[in-house]
């Protein structure tokens, strides 16, 4: 729920906004030579698949390296990384460069050189987007990217990690479009059984098999002259992406045992956890459907990448648990908030407020190191008054999370071996440790 209380920008409040951009290159290493500018909000230097400069260092993390740009200069932020990031002989996990200056990430250097004309980054004059609150240059920003796209009948690809609002933000763009009086329909392609995707979709006729007592609609066509969002798109099996290929080509369906194609009148918005680009690389997800999805990509920011906006967050959150717009965050409950890095993002902070509110404002122990498996279980006695869709999300968090923390107890940390015996591949289970927030070193 938005919150017009909550800061947001007024008016007059220019429809951008300055920061130094940079630009990085590679001094020392096996990857010397390669070149980035960064002019976007936020910017990773790591060796996994998600890094927008992705090094072949073996000594660099994953996830290394963070940038955010600002206007004092450019910020970087260490998350953990094995082997840490230095300037000169000094370790630094925080800081901001307000100049040249040589950094060495793992065992590369990578010189950063600051652009001295400041970069315009255009952002909404709004801190809110239907539902969704950013004060921060990076989701105003995103504000600015969604909200002509809105308008449009553009189909939208959101990418971002479990929890960061990308059904709130899905939600928001239908509410702003020219179909926000049809149908919102939601489609978790996650908890659909293979064997049913198609008549959940497609709709299927009487006797099309065995328990078909009846004709049904699908949901393409109870989402007719509205939206179809499809959550964690990414789950869809293979054999059915074809098939929902060419219903976003044609805007025609055929119901299973069908033989007369129906057409539908639908506007499509997706969503997924997982980088897309990286899963058509591996074989997991077709080429042809990732480019129709994507016709507007959006990248949806975790929210330790924006701490400006968990304070305004967390008082819209307890505004409305407490049903009084005159709530302010105590001091000192802002900052064990912004201390925290928020593993499980916007959800999980909403579920922290929730026990703080449950809790009589008492804030000892609200974040303690069983994190957010324990959060969950103590945020709200009655699940039922959350959202069927989060609600499950959130329970498939927790039996991740256990699952996961013993299976890595018993195998000794050894991915190849946690792999195999999860029957999962290795890709898959380090997607669900990024996920859920479980540190790792380069080997696991």
């Amino acid at each position: 729920m938005t919150d017009p209380s909550t800061k947001t920008a007024n008016a007059a409040t220019p429809a951008v906004v300055h920061v130094r951009a940079a630009r990085l290159e590679v001094k020392r290493g096996p990857d010397r030579g390669l070149e980035a500018r960064v002019v976007q909000p936020s910017f990773v230097v790591g060796a996994g698949p998600e890094a927008d400069l992705r090094l072949t260092d073996r000594t660099v993390s994953r996830d290394h390296l963070h940038i955010t740009l600002t206007a004092d200069g450019v910020h970087l932020r260490d998350r953990g990384s094995k082997n840490g990031t230095r300037i000169g002989n000094v370790r630094v996990s925080d800081v901001t460069l307000t100049a040249d200056t040589v950094v060495e990430v793992g065992s590369s250097m990578v010189a950063f050189s600051i652009e001295r004309v400041p970069l315009a980054l255009e952002v909404s004059p709004r801190a809110s987007f239907g539902g969704a609150i950013g004060v921060s240059p990076i989701m105003r920003n995103l504000f600015a990217t969604l909200e002509p796209v809105a308008m449009s009948e553009a189909t939208v690809l959101l990418e971002g990690e479990t929890g960061a609002g990308k059904d709130v933000l899905a939600r928001a763009i239908h509410a702003s479009s020219s179909r926000a009086k049809g149908p919102f329909v939601v489609v978790d392609c996650g908890s659909i059984p293979s064997a049913l995707v198609e008549s959940e979709l497609f709709g299927h006729e009487k006797g099309a098999f065995t328990g078909a007592q009846q004709a049904r609609r699908g949901l393409f066509e109870e989402a007719s002259s509205g939206t179809l969002f499809l959550d964690e798109v990414g789950e869809l099996p293979l054999d059915m992406q074809p098939k929902l290929l060419r219903a976003l080509e044609q805007r025609e369906v055929r119901p299973v045992g069908g033989r007369t194609p129906r057409h539908v009148d639908v506007r499509v918005i997706a969503a997924t956890n997982k980088r897309l680009a990286e899963a058509v690389r591996n074989k997991e997800f077709r080429q042809d459907l990732f480019y129709r999805l994507a016709v507007v990509r959006v990248n949806v920011p975790p929210l330790r990448d924006r701490s400006e906006d968990i304070v305004p967050l967390a008082t819209s959150f307890l505004r409305a648990i407490k049903g009084d717009p005159s709530v302010v965050v105590a001091p000192d409950l802002a900052k064990l908030l912004t201390s925290y890095a928020w593993p499980g993002n916007v959800r999980e902070l909403r579920n922290v407020i929730e026990r703080y509110a449950l809790a009589g404002a008492y804030t000892e122990g609200l974040l303690d190191d069983d994190g957010a498996a324990h959060l969950e279980r103590g945020a709200s006695a009655d699940i039922s008054k959350t959202p069927y869709h989060e609600a499950r999300r959130a329970n498939d968090d927790r039996f991740d999370r256990e699952y996961l923390t013993r299976l890595l107890e018993r195998t000794g940390g050894v991915m190849a071996r946690a792999a195999d015996e999860a029957g999962l591949a290795r890709p898959s289970l380090y997607r669900m440790m990024d996920r859920l927030g479980v540190k790792r070193d380069e080997d696991g």
